[in-house]
């Protein structure tokens, strides 16, 4: 099953192997440390307490274990943004909610996911994979708009997928400058969840959030 497929279809994911966790924990854990071009498979050997041939078992390169830690982290994100993506009475709150839960997980891995926004140029497997997580996001949102122009939520406007890979695109440049934590005015990522609530009203129901 694809990611996109996954918004509409997430289901439990099966508990990996003890040596598989080990590796994906540990990795998660050097990133804190280090920059993903300075990590190397013994690295992640040493640090999960486990043999080259465990390691091997599960994973045949570097490359892959941040695959798989980052297919994880996005099922985290799948089930954080569920309220965007259900029937809602409240849609901006949905919004709001949505984007709260995603800023969450984010925290929770971000130097996974700082490590795979600033390799995945330079990574062919990366770059497939990030690609097929950003083309689930868009199609996901592009639905969103859909409904809501349907139901006259929303004005007509710019073509629905257009508009919802501008706003995921530009949304996943935002979550990774704050990330970093380097950028004037975007000092970490909570500080996002509040103007990406207005970009997303906006660019969906083409007016201001309310006041809250």
């Amino acid at each position: 099953m694809s990611l996109a497929e996954q918004i509409e279809h997430d289901g439990p994911l099966r508990a990996p192997p003890r040596a598989r966790d080990a590796i994906l924990s540990a990795t998660e854990q050097l990133l804190r440390e280090r920059p993903l071009n300075q990590l190397n498979v013994s690295d992640i050997i040493d640090a999960a307490g486990i043999s080259r041939s465990s390691f091997y078992a599960h994973f045949d390169s570097k490359t892959a274990v941040i695959a798989e830690g980052l297919r994880g982290a996005m099922d985290e994100v799948m089930v954080a943004v569920t309220p965007l993506h259900a029937p809602a009475d409240d849609p901006e709150a949905a919004i709001r909610l949505s984007l709260t839960q995603w800023v969450e997980v984010a925290k929770v891995h971000g130097a996974l996911l700082r490590a795979v926004s600033e390799e995945w140029p330079h990574d062919d497997r990366l770059r497939e994979l990030w690609f097929e997580i950003m083309e689930a996001f868009t199609a996901g949102t592009a639905k969103v708009i859909r409904a809501a122009r349907r139901e006259g939520q929303a004005p007509a406007g710019a073509d629905p997928r257009a508009l919802a890979a501008c706003l995921m695109w530009g949304y996943e440049r935002v979550l990774h400058v704050a990330l970093v934590g380097e950028a004037p005015g975007l000092p970490d990522p909570d500080a996002i969840v509040a103007p990406l609530t207005q970009v997303m009203v906006g660019g969906l129901f083409g007016r201001a959030p309310a006041r809250r």
